[in-house]
């Protein structure tokens, strides 16, 4: 047991740094991940191998490749223009805006994965809430929540849901009939949160509604060709994403193809375009999978899993625990390797005879939801709370907590209810 204890004793103490911010949290994530490796390594549980393989290079490939073409197409004025017309559309209104970037954030994820929606839509964000003098935070608390819960609802939208697809049988239309009603929902209830919890943000600037009116958005386009061409490349790579059943690329590698022919094609100052790419979110996904890694070589999770078939005999209790268990834990834990844990435990449940088809769809929410109870409890957290420290309004770990970490616990409390009364449902 003392390789449980000391791999989440390194792990929660980076939490507790990652809370006060005094040390930036990729240099705290990269300190964290050579402990772990220090304390694997003496232990004998976790080698510099092992470490190597935990980190998830699908992840980290879709995010250069998706950063390179964001950054190329930020140079052709594209972002500019959506945002100067999504700004008319609102009339300035910040609360229509939430709602019309979350509803398209959240649906978009539904077909593609939730980091690639966040990388297309973010810049897009920050330059409306310039526009508008002011603070980006809600909206893009607003879109990392929904792209979230939005991804719960398909089996292609979030990576435990594949992973769970993959393992129980179910077919994507299981997963739009049993989890896009809960999905719509929380959305529902996120957006009236939202507009609680930022209400004195969200008011209109009426100093800045006549300048807005007067901008003329044709004239943010600076390159006309380059921007078709990178929009072409942009299709081409959203649709191997969407086929990835029938080639069986993965999305990482779509990602590079697509910013190497955007390299090649639109041919922009590389210099510049990679003084663009986010290297510190790269190198804190790298060192965060390197102490999960560490953690689940411990055993940790596969531990806590085994346990839970012994809480309780009856299966509404045990689906339930089985939701929360996963909604607290991917809040912490990354969700991929929690669910790659949880499902032997399930399959096991199944040869003792229990019926075990709720507990995919409670580990399929918990997973999905608890990402959003931290900053860093998902991919776009973790890239939206990056962003933010490049502009005039940086939030830290504890303003996710107080706003998205209580949207999170809603969002959980409502998907309880609807998995209670309609019970009979996931059976």
């Amino acid at each position: 047991m003392l390789n449980v204890y000391g791999s989440l004793l390194i792990f929660i103490t980076c939490f507790i740094i990652f809370a006060y911010g005094r040390i930036h949290r990729t240099v705290a994530a990269m300190l964290g991940a050579t402990a772990m490796l220090i304390f694997g390594t003496s232990r004998g549980f976790y080698t510099q191998e092992m470490a190597v393989n935990a980190i998830d290079f699908n992840t980290i490939g879709l995010l250069f490749g998706m950063m390179i073409i964001v950054a190329v197409l930020r140079q052709t004025g594209f972002f500019r223009y959506l945002a100067i017309k999504g700004v008319k559309l609102a009339k300035g209104d910040p609360w229509k805006l939430l709602v019309a970037l979350g509803f398209i954030t959240a649906f978009v994820s539904m077909i593609i994965d939730n980091v690639t929606t966040v990388l297309l839509i973010s810049p897009m964000t920050l330059l409306i809430s310039d526009i508008l003098g002011i603070s980006p935070v809600p909206i893009l608390i607003g879109e990392v929540i929904l792209s979230n819960v939005g991804g719960v609802a398909t089996m292609v939208g979030d990576p435990p849901n594949i992973m769970i697809g993959s393992a129980s049988g179910f077919t994507f239309n299981s997963f739009i009939m049993h989890l896009m009603p809960i999905s719509l929902l929380a959305s529902g209830v996120s957006l009236i949160a939202l507009k609680i919890i930022f209400a004195s943000q969200l008011q209109k600037r009426k100093d800045k509604i006549r300048q807005i009116l007067h901008m003329r958005e044709k004239e943010a386009i600076r390159d006309k060709i380059s921007l078709l061409k990178c929009l072409l490349i942009l299709a081409f790579v959203v649709a191997l994403f969407a086929t990835e059943e029938i080639h069986g690329i993965k999305p990482a590698l779509d990602a590079i193809l697509g910013a190497a022919l955007t390299l090649i094609i639109v041919r922009p100052k590389v210099k510049e375009v990679f003084s663009r790419v986010e290297w510190s979110i790269l190198l804190f996904f790298g060192a965060l999978f390197v102490m999960v890694g560490g953690v689940d070589k411990a055993g940790t999770l596969k531990i806590f899993g085994s346990k839970l078939q012994y809480v309780s005999s009856n299966l509404l209790s045990l689906s339930l625990i089985f939701l929360w268990v996963s909604f607290v834990l991917s809040a912490f834990v990354d969700n991929i390797p929690y669910t790659a844990a949880m499902i032997p435990v399930i399959k096991h449940l199944k040869i003792s005879g229990l019926d075990i088809e709720p507990l995919w769809w409670a580990l399929a929410i918990g997973a999905g939801f608890g990402g959003n109870g931290t900053p860093v409890g998902s991919s776009a957290g973790v890239i939206v709370m990056g962003l933010s420290e490049k502009t005039k309004f940086p939030f830290t770990f504890k303003d996710w907590i107080r706003s998205a970490g209580v949207i999170s616990l809603l969002t959980g409390a409502v998907a309880t209810l609807v998995f209670i009364v309609c019970f009979s449902w996931f059976c």
